[in-house]
């Protein structure tokens, strides 16, 4: 479940950190369809349209943590 979403993040990192940076987005197959400036707002919109498990919500911090080592 939600395989498809980890990896297209995964697989797309850094792009998504250089638009949605601090952002919660919502990812849904390969594609992101919004983003918030809060987890709150994010799943709330995202309910009114997809059901809740057919969606992933995922904060893009603005520190991964495997950089805080070489800051």
């Amino acid at each position: 479940m939600l395989e498809n979403e980890y990896e297209f993040y995964g697989n797309n990192k850094s792009e998504i950190r250089k638009k949605y940076l601090g952002k919660h987005i919502v990812i849904v197959g390969n594609q992101i369809i919004a983003s918030y400036d809060n987890i709150e707002e994010a799943y709330k919109e995202t309910i009114k349209t997809y059901i809740p498990g057919s969606f992933m919500l995922h904060h893009v911090p603005e520190v991964f943590e495997a950089e805080i080592g070489h800051i």
